[in-house]
């Protein structure tokens, strides 16, 4: 009597977790699987953590609030910044308060900064480049990158050397000069 008592609460439990863990298994329909040509030339040449970080997100088996809810980790499933259901696609690109605050977009801003940094000083234009620095925590310690681009050499010739019909513009927020093809709306 007691056995079965034991038993039956180790079975429901048991069941309890296996009901909790939706995602085990769902590679064997394929009914999840997306279309994506990799070929053996792609993954060899991946670096072994994106190889890992891709077949964890396919799988939905990233630490995010609601996987560490369904392993047991945690006990809330909310976004700390929108207060939504934090899933993996959340994390990596639908979290409306990270998207108004531009957090998904600061490596793209980083780049067209530098990009236009560089352009405007083949044009001559002076660039507003940012004071401030970048603080980066390593293992090791803190780095700072300070941002600033690297000296053009002059004597090359490249595309941009006698045009003078053509302006630079980006769309950063510390950019005075905004394309003309973006519109300042009351929509956002």
């Amino acid at each position: 009597m007691i056995i079965d008592e034991i038993r039956n609460k180790e079975d429901s439990t048991r069941v309890k977790k296996a009901v909790q863990q939706p995602q085990q298994g769902q590679w064997t329909n394929w009914d999840t699987a997306i279309q994506r040509s990799l070929t053996w030339n792609d993954i060899w040449h991946m670096a072994p953590l994106r190889i890992s970080f891709l077949i964890r997100s396919f799988y939905d088996l990233l630490p995010s609030n609601a996987n560490l809810v369904r392993w047991g980790k945690k006990d809330d499933p909310t976004c700390a910044l929108c207060r939504g259901r934090q899933t993996t696609k959340h994390v990596l690109s639908s979290c409306k308060v990270a998207l108004s605050q531009g957090r998904y977009a600061w490596r793209h801003n980083r780049v067209l900064q530098e990009l236009a940094s560089v352009m405007s000083t083949a044009k001559g234009e002076i660039y507003p480049s940012s004071t401030s620095s970048t603080v980066f925590t390593t293992e090791g310690g803190v780095k700072k990158w300070h941002g600033g681009s690297f000296p053009i050499n002059t004597h090359r010739k490249g595309l941009l050397d006698g045009c003078d019909d053509w302006v630079v513009s980006a769309d950063l927020p510390e950019w005075e000069r905004h394309p003309d093809v973006i519109r300042k709306t009351a929509l956002t």
